[in-house]
């Protein structure tokens, strides 16, 4: 065992929220082992870094943050993991304060790692990740949660799957997280009891594609979210990013009318316009016949949330076809999307395309976007201003917290314990991402 185990330790995680939520679960691991998490860069003696490289701005991020890090702490050693971990571990060994270099296949060893070694690079191919092995699922054992004592976070992340089969163009993710693979449904229940029992509020069932869950019983996406919804207690569950082909009508039923479902989705539709998705190698007809369920849902469910990814400025996207996705993002009228300008990856068919479209157009277009979505959420939160919505008290003061529909609030006044329910009234868009929100204090839960 190594001399390491009871020094403090600091985590960084950047990029997509399955680099954050397994960062959650890596830490309440690391301390059931005696170490110490903190949060201050200057009093850690090993600080772990979960990477992204999706795009070149954020390897270029990912980077800049670990010379930063080097220089804010010199103390500590850094273990790099994650994505760019997986990409270039010869490259970040040599980053000054860097010990470990952790790839993907071995993120969940990373106790293990630290327990055994001195440093080191521990990298083994995303593809040699076996498919038929059902995945691990982590869980951090917590004490009972009372009022004086509610764990540090309110949401409790099941990686339910891991790994993607599809070979979109300008993807480098399956070359970085393998091949397709699911835990198994037993043991995700198991674990979601467990942690309900342990008074956590929120159950979010991450995973790289996790609409391709798939148990070696067959239990698909639907089943499972049954199967969590029948445990006894007071919590919701939320779904993180989905595929459009995912976006199918047993799904989308539970989000509308489940009573443990948060009615909130987030699509990853990247384009609306056909001939984009074909040069994406995306699914073309899945994805237009999702924008068309999404369109309905809105329609039958006007107080649900509908976030998206989109990309601007793919290779050969012109105008028109531009032109198309703002019309079609318009028709769903989105609650928020991440819009990103195309970045092409090393290694990916997209990156040696013809035809690439001038920064300065994506720029153009991604403003646009942004704007066309903002106007969409403002119209949402309008639509909703004076409704009551439940949250989960995740921070303060201010009190912060986050409804079913996804609507980050913020409320001045009120005083009550993280992880705590609580009903609030809408009052109106605050700057940045928040909401004001007024509390029905009579429905505390």
């Amino acid at each position: 065992m190594s001399e390491m185990v009871g020094h403090a330790i600091a985590i960084r995680s950047i990029g997509c929220r399955t680099n954050q939520e397994e960062m959650v679960v890596l830490s309440g691991k690391l301390a059931s082992q005696g170490y110490s998490i903190v949060d201050d860069l200057s009093s850690a003696a090993i600080i772990i870094v979960n990477t992204c490289s999706v795009t070149g701005t954020t390897e270029s991020k990912t980077k800049r943050l670990l010379h930063a890090i080097s220089a804010e702490a010199p103390q500590a050693r850094i273990l790099v993991t994650g994505c760019l971990a997986q990409q270039l571990p010869d490259e970040l060994i040599r980053f000054r304060g860097v010990s470990w270099v952790v790839g993907n296949n071995e993120k969940e060893r990373i106790d293990y790692i630290l327990n055994h070694s001195h440093g080191g690079i521990w990298h083994t191919p995303a593809n040699s990740a076996d498919r038929d092995k059902p995945l691990g699922v982590s869980f951090c054992a917590l004490p009972p949660v009372s009022v004086e004592r509610a764990p540090l976070r309110t949401r409790f992340p099941v990686k339910i799957q891991e790994g993607c089969d599809s070979r979109c163009s300008y993807c480098i993710v399956p070359m970085l997280r393998g091949p397709s693979r699911s835990a198994q449904l037993n043991d995700i229940v198991d674990t979601c009891s467990r942690a309900i029992g342990a008074g956590y509020k929120e159950i979010v069932l991450t995973g790289t594609h996790i609409g391709r869950f798939a148990d070696s019983e067959g239990n698909r996406l639907p089943a499972l979210i049954d199967m969590i919804a029948a445990i006894e207690g007071d919590f919701r569950i939320r779904l993180s990013s989905l595929d459009p082909v995912d976006c199918r009508d047993e799904l989308l039923e539970r989000v509308a009318h489940s009573d443990k479902l948060c009615r909130h989705l987030h699509v990853s539709l990247q384009s609306c316009c056909a001939e984009v998705l074909v040069a994406m190698n995306r699914p073309q007809r899945e994805t237009i016949d999702c924008i068309e369920r999404l369109i309905s849902f809105r329609n039958s469910n006007s107080s649900a949330g509908i976030g998206a990814d989109i990309i601007a400025g793919f290779p050969g996207e012109t105008d028109a076809m531009f032109e198309e996705t703002c019309r079609q993002v318009e028709r769903i009228g989105l609650s928020y999307a991440h819009v990103f300008r195309f970045s092409p990856r090393p290694g990916t068919n997209a990156a040696l395309f013809d035809d690439p479209v001038a920064e300065s157009v994506k720029r153009e277009r991604s403003g646009r976007l942004r704007k066309i979505v903002e106007s969409a959420r403002e119209r949402f939160l309008k639509r909703l201003e004076g409704t009551v919505q439940r949250i989960i008290v995740e921070s303060g003061p201010p009190l912060r917290g986050t409804t079913s529909n996804y609507i980050h609030v913020e409320i001045d006044e009120s005083v009550l314990q993280r992880n705590t329910w609580l009903d609030v009234t809408l009052s109106g868009k605050l700057g940045g991402r928040y909401c004001s929100a007024q509390p029905v204090l009579s429905k505390v839960a």
